[in-house]
């Protein structure tokens, strides 16, 4: 990816990152010519330039912000140089925000991986295939990337590259995708503490492409996001190394988020059987969940209707019917009498009220 930085990257996160990933890094960017000096001014980080590049002090640690920013920086840096090594073009933050948006709509997790291999034909070279590969309840995704050069900085592009697509399948499904372990085609280029924060999990060097694997389960997990939390996020991913999504998060807000994006998209409800089915439990199972998290799968569609409607209302370029057309109501009436009873007021007064308050 190139230079082109979005001033709002990143964001206070907590956690801290050791100073000596910070350093193996920079080391990457010295080796290959440019100035870490010039990086960490670039970067706004020029308060912490003797710790980073001095010898010694290695029980440092770099708030988790001002390492974004600092990987940031350093990964559009060798990026752009791993690619110049094969004489081509780099894939760009904003080719790869565009990737993302082009992902949005797809239904499942297999159909994200399907849409990213589409998407990387189009962009081969600067872009590599995806390979998905199903055995004996294992799914394992290789990237073969053709490299004449594989040095450190391919392997940092590569690894990168592993670690950006397995988190933004836990972002899209909503939890943590579990990793099983992964592979790359190079011995071990960087400092094994800096391959663990950038991919946390069991690696195998010197393997004949590089991939990770997972439980075949989850290419059937829904996406569950939208458009407006994609562009959130896309204000600081990939560089914002943290998990995205806690696998925590409840049922109850994995679903709400499904049920809201296909109802913006114009989808029929799901039923409580097609919602099992996609989360891979039982319909008992299901309800049971919900019911311990004081809610039902019935609430859950009312509330997103209601946040649907309310969103819908804010565009003063719809009208009151083609709202509740688009919230899915049988007709005007209907969603009148409804949303009257949600929120006290009829549609009109809520609008009239609601955009006095400045809310768009």
């Amino acid at each position: 990816m190139t230079k082109r930085l979005n001033k709002h990257l990143s964001r206070p996160a907590p956690g801290q990152v050791s100073i000596m990933i910070a350093r193996d890094l920079l080391r990457l960017v010295d080796q290959f010519g440019e100035d870490p000096l010039a990086l960490l001014q670039a970067a706004g980080l020029t308060r912490h330039a003797t710790l980073l590049t001095a010898p010694g002090q290695d029980d440092h640690m770099l708030s988790h912000d001002d390492f974004t920013r600092l990987y940031a920086h350093c990964t559009l840096l060798l990026d752009e140089h791993a690619a110049r090594q094969e004489g081509r073009d780099p894939l760009t933050k904003s080719g790869f925000d565009l990737m993302c948006q082009c992902l949005i709509t797809c239904q499942t997790l297999r159909d994200v991986i399907d849409r990213m291999d589409l998407f990387a034909m189009l962009l081969s070279p600067r872009l590599g295939r995806l390979i998905l590969k199903v055995d004996e309840g294992v799914a394992r995704l290789d990237m073969p990337v053709q490299r004449k050069v594989r040095n450190a900085c391919a392997y940092l592009s590569d690894l990168t590259g592993l670690s950006t697509y397995a988190r933004l399948y836990g972002w899209l499904i909503g939890e943590e995708l579990p990793l099983l372990g992964a592979a790359m085609r190079y011995p071990p280029l960087l400092d094994m503490r800096t391959i663990a924060h950038l991919m946390p999990c069991p690696i195998r060097h010197g393997a004949t492409e590089n991939s990770f694997r997972f439980p075949a389960t989850y290419l059937d997990r829904p996406v569950i996001r939208s458009h407006h939390e994609l562009e959130s996020l896309l204000e600081h991913f990939p560089f914002d190394v943290e998990e995205p999504q806690s696998k925590e998060a409840p049922l109850s807000e994995r679903i709400a988020r499904l049920l809201g994006a296909m109802l913006a998209s114009g989808e029929p409800p799901l039923t409580a059987a097609d919602l099992a089915r996609r989360f891979s439990i039982s319909v008992a199972t299901l309800k049971r969940r919900l019911a311990s998290e004081n809610t039902s799968l019935a609430q859950i569609k009312v509330c997103a209707r209601q946040q649907l409607a309310m969103r819908l209302l804010a565009d003063p370029r719809l009208t009151v019917s083609e709202v509740g057309r688009r919230a899915q109501f049988s007709d005007t009436g209907a969603f009148r009498r409804a949303f009257h009873q949600w929120t006290g007021q009829s549609p009109t007064a809520w609008r009239a009220a609601n955009r006095i308050d400045g809310v768009k």
